[in-house]
């Protein structure tokens, strides 16, 4: 196995909690002449993110189900080859949500990447991208098909068996009514819909929401959504 994969691949091994992992591939990542790394398993519509993003582009990414337009993620569920991509290759023509992808990608210092694809469980795709402000990347030449997928499965196994090991403290459990709450929200239910499915009012509602996010540190729902999803809470 190559020295630089070992290296990688003990990192994550070793990772006790998802930062480390996080430390792990950000210094690969930065070795390789990239600034950040994204992993994302997508399934149908149903996506999950763990990455070095920009906090304001994570959470307009999710809060806009920019997944559904990403053209890194549709080329990603096309074929299993790592490529390269540019966002200088994406529309800037008129107003359409591409665009604005495009532009808030590129203001957020995301403007190329290479992206490694691989197959799931139950029909999802897994994806690891290494991402750079600069306008074009070369995918590095240890980076073959073989070593590539490897590293992307096993950041996915190393993520699973972290989520599937963690023990949730009492604090950070859920009541019934805000997984509840939570559940409609990541449905894309708003508070009074909600209100109106679960027969409770609407300032109820988003005090449960409330008290959810403040029980993991989550700044925003959508953020909240997903550390919940990792957790397997939803």
């Amino acid at each position: 196995m190559d020295g630089i994969l070992r290296s990688l691949i003990d990192m994550l091994d070793a990772s006790l909690d998802e930062q480390m992992i996080k430390s792990a591939l950000e210094n690969f990542a930065q070795a390789h002449g990239f600034d950040r790394f994204a992993y994302l398993q997508a399934e149908a519509l149903d996506i999950k993110t763990f990455n070095s993003y920009p906090e304001p582009w994570q959470d307009l990414y999710l809060g806009s189900h920019y997944s559904r337009i990403d053209p890194v993620v549709t080329q990603a569920k096309r074929g299993r080859d790592i490529f390269e991509w540019s966002a200088e290759d994406w529309s800037s023509r008129g107003s359409s949500s591409l665009r604005r992808f495009r532009d808030g990608a590129m203001d957020h210092g995301i403007r190329s990447g290479i992206t490694i694809p691989a197959e799931g469980s139950f029909g999802s795709t897994l994806m690891l991208t290494l991402a750079s402000a600069k306008k074009r990347v070369d995918t590095p030449r240890f980076l073959d098909t073989r070593t590539s997928l490897q590293i992307a499965i096993a950041v996915h196994y190393r993520l699973k068996d972290l989520a599937t090991s963690m023990i949730i403290s009492p604090k950070r459990m859920l009541s019934p009514r805000e997984i509840t709450c939570l559940t409609w929200a990541a449905k894309g239910r708003s508070t009074h819909e909600t209100a109106m499915l679960t027969g409770i009012n609407a300032r109820t509602v988003q005090h449960h929401l409330d008290s959810a996010r403040r029980k993991f540190d989550a700044k925003t729902l959508p953020q909240l959504v997903a550390m919940a999803k990792d957790r397997g809470l939803l």
